[in-house]
C-alpha cells in the first residue's frame, strides 16, 4: 500500500467540473445568450481576467472589494485583481479607445468571474456572466432598449410573465429622499443607502436599529421605510415633497421609462420597485434587477444599473452608460425550478464501427469512409479499436444515444455497400454508395 498522500480529485470549493453533460448546459445558456444579444446588434468582445486592482478598488462596492476579491501581487510588484465582475473591464477598454470607437456602442461578451463568498444554491466563487451594454446614449430609450433585450432572453429560455419579473427604481430618485428630502451628508446617505440594499433581507426591527448605529432620527426612518414601501411612483408624493420630485431627473426618467414600456407592450413584466437599490457605487440613474416568481425561489437572479461617471475614473471622460450582467449559476437554478432546460441529444449522429480483425484493411476503410462523412457535414464517431467484438462497439453507441450505426465488414468492402442501424428503431438497411451518400444528406 502507498503512503504517499493522495490528492483529491474535488475541484477548488465553490468552482465546478464540467463534464460533458453539464457542459451541453453551458453551452446552450451561452448560446442563447450570444444569439439573442446578436439579434440586438450587440456586437462580442473579451479581455483578460487578470485585471489591475486599482480599478475595482475605485467604484466597485465596498463587500465586493474588501471581503470577496481574489488579488495577488506579481513579479513587478504590480497589484492585481481575479475580476469579480466584467463592467469596469469593459469601460477601461472603452475608455483607451475612447476617441476611436463609433458611438453609440452596444457590446456584450460571457467571461467568468471570482468572488470569495460561501458557496450556496445558485451561488459559487466562479461564474460565468452575459455583459450587455450601451454606450453613448443618455436617454431612457437606451434602458428601454436594455429592458427588451433582458425580457427577450427569458422569453428565448422558454419563460413567461408568471415565471419572472423586471423591477427598476432609481439612484437619483433615491437622492431625492436622502439628500432633498432628509438632508444626509454624503457619508450618511452612503451608509443609508446601504443599509436600505439590505431591507428585504431584515425584519423592521433590525432594519431600524441599523439606520440608528449611523444616527438617522425616527422620523426620518418613518420616510425611508415609508419610500421602500410604495407600490407605485404616485405614492412617493406622501414621503417626497412634490416640488421635489417633478425638479428630480430619476423621478421623470421613470415616468417615461414607464410609458415606453407601456407602448412597447413590456410592461406586464416590469414594475417600479423602490427596494431595487444595487450594491455597486458606481450606480448612479436607473437601476434593476430581475426576480423569480417561483414561491419557493422568490431571489433576485441579476441585475443592471445606469453607470454614466464610471468611465472618468480612466480620465476626463463623458459617456452615458447602462446595462446588466446576468450570471449562468442563479439562471440554471431557474431553469431547473421551471423545468424549462432541453433535452439534450447527443451531436455525434453515426457510429461508424471497426470490424474485428487483424487486418488494417478495415481500419483504413473506416478511416476513409469517416472523412467523406465528416465532409458532408455529418458528425461522425469512429472505434479505434481493433480488438473489440462488433456487439459490443453496438451496446456503447446505444449507451450514447448515438442514433445511427455505419457497419464495414467483408461483403461491404467487396461490394461497396454499407449497412446502416437505426439504433432507436431498432431497423437496418442495405445501401449502395449513392444510395448512402443520398441518406447522408437527409441527416443534416
Amino acid at each position: 500500500m502507498d503512503s504517499q498522500k493522495k490528492l483529491s480529485t474535488q475541484p477548488y470549493k465553490g468552482a465546478r467540473d464540467f463534464y460533458p453533460q453539464e457542459m451541453q448546459t453551458r453551452n446552450y445558456i451561452f448560446e442563447v445568450w450570444k444569439r439573442v444579444c446578436r439579434r440586438f446588434g450587440f456586437e462580442e468582445y473579451d479581455f483578460p481576467i487578470l485585471e489591475p486592482l486599482e480599478i475595482f478598488a475605485a467604484k466597485t462596492g465596498q463587500e465586493v472589494v474588501n471581503e470577496q476579491l481574489f488579488s495577488l501581487e506579481d513579479r513587478g510588484k504590480r497589484m492585481l485583481a481575479i475580476r469579480p465582475e466584467l463592467t469596469p473591464g469593459t469601460v477601461r477598454m472603452i475608455a483607451q479607445k475612447y476617441n476611436e470607437l463609433l458611438k453609440p456602442i452596444k457590446w456584450f461578451m460571457v467571461g467568468n468571474n471570482w468572488r470569495y463568498e460561501k458557496p450556496q444554491t445558485g451561488r459559487g466563487r466562479e461564474f460565468y456572466q452575459l455583459e450587455a451594454n450601451i454606450f453613448g446614449v443618455d436617454s431612457v430609450t437606451a434602458d428601454l432598449e436594455i429592458f427588451s433585450l433582458i425580457i427577450e432572453i427569458m422569453r428565448e429560455f422558454g419563460a413567461v410573465k408568471e415565471q419572472f419579473g423586471l423591477r427598476f427604481s432609481d439612484r437619483k430618485l433615491l437622492n431625492a429622499l436622502l439628500t432633498d428630502t432628509l438632508k444626509l451628508d454624503n457619508e450618511q446617505a452612503l451608509r443609508t443607502r446601504r443599509i436600505m440594499d439590505r431591507y428585504l433581507k431584515m425584519d423592521a426591527e433590525t432594519f431600524s436599529k441599523e439606520l440608528q448605529t449611523i444616527e438617522i432620527a425616527p422620523e426620518q426612518i418613518k420616510k425611508i421605510q415609508a419610500f421602500l414601501s410604495a407600490d407605485s411612483l404616485q405614492q412617493l408624493d406622501k414621503v417626497i415633497d412634490p416640488k421635489i420630485l417633478t425638479e428630480n431627473k430619476g423621478y421623470s426618467d421613470l415616468k417615461s421609462l414607464i410609458q415606453m414600456l407601456g407602448k412597447a407592450n413590456l410592461l406586464e413584466y416590469c414594475s417600479f420597485g423602490p427596494t431595487i437599490i444595487r450594491g455597486f457605487d458606481y450606480s448612479d440613474g436607473i437601476v434593476y434587477e430581475v426576480y423569480d416568481k417561483n414561491p419557493n425561489n422568490r431571489r433576485s437572479l441579476f441585475g443592471g444599473e445606469r453607470f454614466d461617471k464610471l468611465i472618468q475614473i480612466f480620465g476626463p471622460y463623458n459617456l452615458a452608460a447602462t446595462g446588466f450582467a446576468m450570471g449562468d449559476w442563479t439562471l440554471l437554478e431557474f431553469l431547473k425550478n421551471w423545468d424549462l432546460l432541453p433535452d439534450y441529444k447527443n451531436e455525434t449522429q453515426i457510429m461508424l464501427t471497426l470490424w474485428p480483425s487483424e487486418d488494417q484493411k478495415y481500419l483504413y476503410k473506416s478511416f476513409e469512409l469517416a472523412c467523406e462523412i465528416r465532409k458532408s457535414g455529418v458528425n461522425v464517431f469512429t472505434w479505434i479499436d481493433t480488438n473489440t467484438k462488433l456487439d459490443k462497439q453496438l451496446k456503447y453507441a446505444d449507451k450514447k444515444r448515438i442514433p445511427y450505426a455505419v457497419i464495414v465488414g467483408e461483403s461491404e468492402l467487396t461490394s461497396d455497400r454499407l449497412t446502416v442501424k437505426d439504433l432507436f428503431k431498432q431497423t437496418q438497411q442495405t445501401l449502395s454508395g449513392k444510395e448512402f451518400l443520398k441518406w447522408l444528406e437527409g441527416l443534416k
